[in-house]
């Protein structure tokens, strides 16, 4: 609707009822959006002459805002939205945080999308927050955890994501610690991370995802999973062309783990029989994209498997031939066993 210029609003209980509101691509569009307080959800896309009256979407629980060139910082009104939960921003080049603004006692998720300015987020702006995604702010350095009396109610955050973030150096000091609730951590795409904070990751640490972080797996040997009592669930995904011929190294993974996957490892020649025979707890097994794989370990995967799934693994794929190939006893007691989306097992 590049045409709409007026919204006409012609009585103010004209949209009582209404939950959901999105007004997407509507360039010209400059007045004010209904008064109403029955919004929960918002989204403004690409309609930044759109003047928002904030008090007017004081219920708003979940809003997304994309494509709003003009926007240099969270507005001073956003801690007047008690309601909000989750906010997303999305496309704003402009945008970047200071550690002065107000802060937001309410928000859960927050996610930033884009956002070539953001350089810093101090996360004591927002001290209720669970989620917390940050994807393809360019400029992006430095996430900021406050410590001491700062850090009172700084301690609900349990997921966070980060990826194409290339200036990305460094997880915060101390996350084990300042961070109680952490459970998931995914980082993705950023090239310049090189190890895990000082003091490792937090204890409660549940899954751990890393895609395309070269010299972050190439400090492997200095993760320190093995001093984490909840991890259940890791994946590793490209981003080491040059440094993984076997996988996983002995004492690099702990023996709590129940989901193990890893994939587009070009250079992946064999599975370390160490590394797996500490892995008792293991129940799903995912391998994708190991052009080179050709051979499991001489004694077995571990008996606790459950599911064991390798696509993309040429080499692999015919020695795993049921009752025919030269790897089959070694999975044969597996009681799921899938091969580029076919069941091979009984």
């Amino acid at each position: 609707m590049s045409w709409w210029v007026d919204w006409c609003i012609l009585d103010a209980g004209e949209f009582s009822q209404l939950q959901k509101l999105e007004v997407v691509e509507c360039p010209k569009l400059v007045t004010s959006l209904p008064r109403t307080t029955s919004i929960r959800e918002l989204l403004l896309k690409e309609c930044q002459g759109v003047q928002l009256e904030w008090q007017s979407v004081s219920s708003v629980e979940k809003l997304e805002i994309s494509g709003f060139a003009s926007l240099k910082e969270f507005p001073s009104e956003l801690v007047t939205l008690t309601n909000l939960k989750k906010l997303s921003v999305e496309k704003c080049p402009r945008l970047y945080v200071p550690e002065m603004s107000n802060c937001n006692m309410f928000l859960e998720s927050l996610e930033l999308v884009r956002c070539e300015s953001l350089i810093s987020l101090p996360l004591g702006l927002f001290p209720k927050l669970r989620g917390l995604l940050i994807e393809k702010c360019t400029n992006f350095e430095t996430l900021l955890i406050p410590d001491g009396i700062e850090l009172q109610n700084l301690t609900l955050l349990e997921v966070l994501h980060i990826e194409g973030c290339k200036k990305l150096k460094a997880l915060p000091e101390q996350m084990h610690t300042l961070l109680p609730s952490f459970q998931v951590l995914r980082l993705i795409d950023c090239l310049e991370i090189e190890s895990f904070p000082e003091g490792g990751l937090p204890f409660k640490l549940d899954g751990l995802y890393i895609g395309n972080c070269k010299k972050l797996v190439g400090g492997r040997r200095d993760w320190g999973l093995q001093t984490l009592p909840s991890l259940k669930r890791f994946r590793l995904y490209g981003g080491s062309e040059d440094v993984l011929e076997s996988f996983p190294e002995e004492g690099l993974l702990p023996s709590t783990l129940t989901y193990l996957f890893f994939g587009d490892l070009p250079n992946l020649k064999s599975l370390n029989k160490r590394g797996f025979q500490l892995l008792g707890s293991l129940k799903r097994l995912v391998i994708e994209k190991c052009p080179q794989l050709q051979s499991l370990p001489e004694e077995g995967l571990p008996t606790s498997l459950i599911s064991f799934s390798f696509d993309d693994c040429p080499l692999l794929k015919p020695r795993c031939r049921r009752e025919e190939g030269e790897e089959w006893h070694k999975i044969a007691h597996i009681p799921w066993i899938y091969s580029d989306g076919e069941v091979i097992s009984d």
